[in-house]
């Protein structure tokens, strides 16, 4: 079982790399046409970046493709959707908040653009959008709790960033290849893991 578990995890964190290095390939080709590249560091922290998005994923039980083809006798959508707000809190909402706290840390740590709170709390929520509406193609629910306490972690995450910034220096080195890369990155994310993420082949 143990074996299975980690032979999914390899699967799945490559659903997210691959996407993602495939688009980092392409950036850095046409930066090095103009005589733009970054350094090591920045390579180094975007990795990072992109493992924490993986495991986001495996927290979260993104919505993916193959649940669609194999449910599809079902319908499409399948998730329970709650439109109230803190209706049923309870712990997860809490854990949620710790969840994208490293999001609103990460982004102005690595990409400069980001060192304002309106664009990393705007980010945070376009990320926790997209993880919902996913999860409609599944049996998870689609609940405007996580969307406000995902948020609330960009947001808490990137008052710690401000701290750290503060101890640390105001203008902390960052380089990036545009100022859509963190984007990219998440968007390919997503759509890697939705479209390449088959666990069921695994089976067979």
């Amino acid at each position: 079982m143990s074996y299975l578990m980690n032979e999914y995890a390899i699967y799945s964190f490559g659903c997210v790399l691959l996407p993602c290095l495939i688009c980092q390939l392409v950036m850095v080709i046409r930066a090095g046409r103009l005589g733009n590249q970054c350094g090591f560091s920045h390579f180094l922290w975007t990795y990072v970046f992109m493992v924490y998005i993986w495991m986001v994923f495996q927290v979260t039980g993104l919505g993916t493709l193959d649940e669609i083809l194999m449910h599809s006798d079902r319908g499409i959508f399948r998730g329970n959707i709650n439109l109230i707000p803190f209706s049923d809190l309870n712990v997860s909402f809490f854990l949620n908040i710790i969840m994208c706290m490293p999001f609103g840390f990460l982004l102005p740590l690595i990409w400069k653009g980001y060192r304002k709170i309106g664009r990393t709390v705007a980010a945070g929520f376009a990320f926790s959008v997209m993880i919902e509406l996913t999860q409609l193609v599944n049996i998870r629910a689609t609940d405007i709790d996580d969307l406000i306490a995902n948020t609330l972690g960009a947001f808490l995450g990137y008052l710690i960033w401000r701290a750290f910034a503060k101890i640390c220096g105001e203008y902390l080195k960052s380089e990036s290849y545009g100022k859509w890369e963190a984007v990219w990155y998440v968007s390919m994310s997503v759509l890697g893991t939705f479209f390449l993420y088959h666990p069921s082949f695994l089976w067979e």
